[in-house]
């Protein structure tokens, strides 16, 4: 497997979209996709801004009325009414207000809910390579940061659009219908204050991308150097890992800082350029009122609807400032979704024949050649190799020579290069990779285990499973005695990756959910190198009755484990080098042999520097 980044200290920021490139038109058009799944619930929450929005148009007529006839004229009964209105109104909009609040929020919600669901669907189907090349804090920043502030924007931006278009339609039209001149001159300003705003959306796009790219570099430090915890204070670097945290946190607050560096010129430009206008509206209005050009009271109402020409214009900053964010975290998640994920063939015609069709478990490589995706070296030349059903095949050598590529090459984790590995005579790249990997068991070296209890993670193996079988499976695995002695037995947590059990228990607990899947061929990757002798015992006695009638290949680096094992492959450099028995491979006199003779002489030594 390619080597995984060591220490936190020299972690580069992730590169976003792993070379995908998605445009912001694309991003537009799957924003509005998902509205129109949802417009039974947009509709509402507009209506509501639009109802809104009318009321509030109508409260300065009422003003104007009041101030431009009733109170002339003495009228208390009619300004009385007014007043009643006015109060109505004011009602009516907060309601509409509510209602609009509350469904918008939950349309935000809901998309993106439905995002994230298909973005997390669309992960579990990418392939091995991805992952090898992606750390988990940036597919958690993309799955969670990201998408929520694509929710917030959803939510936000239809309302923000249909209220600014209102409010200043509606509001220029009152006032040109009040006064012609006066509207005019307020108008002038208008295009310029927009022009202002949008001439920084540029930056601010880029702005939010870098932010977001930091995040994700924010969040894999940090979920690395939390899963890493232990050997920080086993190795008692401590004040290392803080100097790199520093270092991350503070490339993180630097993109904030570049945003507000961006912002503050826009908004305090946006602010005088408004206060500009309400100034020169003032000054306007009452040269006009001087020279009978305008009433006091169409200055009033004038200055009302102000308030209303002012308010959308900062809101179309906010809105542009909201599009960018939404349209950077849309962005994002489409170089997710255009990852190519794992391809199936239809070599078999239905996925039902595939998973109904009876597996004896002989396994062929012919030619098989392999290489990381991204690299051009193989790790791996097998021209020949047959495993019969049935068999045990053991893979032993120095590290880096391909054992554990083939342990994924054969559940098609990763595709060959070149070659076929069959099954049952089948090329398994024929088969439906879920129907292949259902004939297939693995215990790993570090098997994980997720942050349930025992039995949600060995029903893994077989989810219809009742507590009879799975009492069973663990009575196979060594493990039935150890979990009735629990007061919450099945029920028990095992922690985050099990860390609440021991090596042995949480190798055992894997080997169980093996059982309970009950696959003609298994393949042990390591399984007991991690564990101490007492637990190897217990974990070895297990693997024997899991193995019993089971294709099985195992990794192995302690070679008294595959004593029994029907072939054992040598491998170098790739390479097989040696194959045949346990015995046979002595009297070879080869490197099997070297293996073992070194094997042996380090426990000799062991023991001498160690004496009981």
């Amino acid at each position: 497997m390619p080597p995984a980044s060591v220490g936190t200290l020299f972690t580069p920021p992730p590169k976003d979209g792993n070379g995908v490139k998605v445009g912001i038109r694309e991003a537009a058009r799957t924003l509005v996709g998902f509205y129109r799944r949802h417009v039974r619930l947009m509709s509402a929450d507009l209506a509501c801004r639009v109802a809104r929005s009318g009321l509030q148009l109508v409260i300065p007529m009422v003003a104007l009325k009041v101030f431009q006839v009733y109170l002339p004229a003495g009228d208390i009964s009619a300004t009385g009414w007014a007043a009643l209105v006015f109060a109505t109104l004011a009602v009516a909009s907060s309601a509409f207000e509510w209602c609009g609040t509350l469904w918008g929020q939950w349309l935000g919600f809901r998309i993106e809910a439905e995002m994230r669901e298909r973005l997390f669907d669309h992960i579990e189907r990418l392939p091995f390579a991805y992952f090898d090349r992606t750390k988990t804090g940036e597919i958690l920043s993309r799955i969670t940061g990201d998408l929520r502030q694509v929710g917030s924007t959803a939510h936000l931006m239809p309302e923000a659009l249909v209220e600014i278009v209102l409010m200043l339609a509606g509001s220029f039209a009152v006032m040109f219908s009040l006064n012609v001149s006066l509207a005019l001159w307020t108008l002038l300003p208008v295009p310029f204050i927009l022009l202002f705003a949008a001439s920084f959306q540029k930056r601010i796009h880029s702005v939010w991308r870098g932010n977001r790219q930091d995040a994700a570099a924010f969040s894999a430090h940090v979920e690395n150097a939390v899963q890493g915890i232990r050997e920080v204070k086993s190795f008692t670097c401590e004040d290392r890992e803080r100097a790199a945290f520093r270092k991350v946190n503070d490339r993180f607050r630097l993109s904030f800082e570049r945003m507000s560096s961006l912002y503050a010129p826009l908004n305090s430009g946006t602010q005088l350029m408004i206060e500009g206008y309400s100034l020169m509206y003032i000054a306007l209005g009452a040269w006009m009122v001087a020279h009978g050009s305008a009433t006091f009271g169409e200055v009033f109402a004038f200055y009302m609807y102000s308030r209303y020409v002012t308010m959308p214009m900062m809101r179309v900053v906010n809105f542009l400032d909201m599009f960018q964010q939404g349209i950077v975290g849309v962005r994002r998640y489409l170089e997710v979704l255009k990852e190519q994920p794992e391809k199936d063939s239809d070599g078999f015609s239905a996925a039902k024949n595939a998973k109904d069709a009876k597996v004896e478990g002989r396994i062929e490589f012919r030619g098989v050649r392999f290489c990381y995706p991204g690299t051009e070296r193989d790790v791996l030349h097998i021209p020949s190799l047959d495993i019969p059903a049935g068999s045990v095949c053991a893979f032993v050598g120095p590290s880096g020579g391909g054992k554990s590529t083939i342990a994924a090459l054969v559940p098609r984790f990763y595709d060959p290069s070149e070659g076929q590995i069959l099954l049952d005579g089948r090329d398994t790249a024929s088969l439906l990779k879920r129907a292949l990997r259902s004939a297939i068991g693995m215990v790993a070296q570090r098997p994980f285990l997720f942050d349930g209890t025992i039995r949600e993670n060995l029903l893994l193996g077989d989810p219809g499973a009742d507590d009879a079988r799975l009492m069973e499976a663990l009575k196979g695995a060594n493990l039935a005695d150890f979990v009735g002695s629990l007061p919450d037995g099945l029920e028990t947590p095992v922690g985050e990756r099990g860390v609440r059990l021991s090596g042995g228990q949480a190798q055992r607990i894997a080997i169980a959910r093996v059982f309970l899947k009950n696959p003609p061929i298994l393949i042990l990757d390591e399984a007991t190198s991690a564990l101490d002798t007492f637990a190897e015992a217990a974990v070895q006695e297990a693997l024997g009755r899991l193995a019993k009638g089971r294709t099985t290949i195992i990794i192995a680096h302690r070679l008294t484990t595959i004593r029994h094992a029907t072939m054992i492959c040598y491998l170098e450099n790739g390479r097989i080098v040696e194959s045949g028995s346990h015995d046979e491979l002595i009297a070879l006199n080869g490197r099997y042999r070297a293996l073992l003779a070194l094997a042996n002489s380090s426990s000799e030594q062991r023991e001498r520097r160690w004496p009981s």
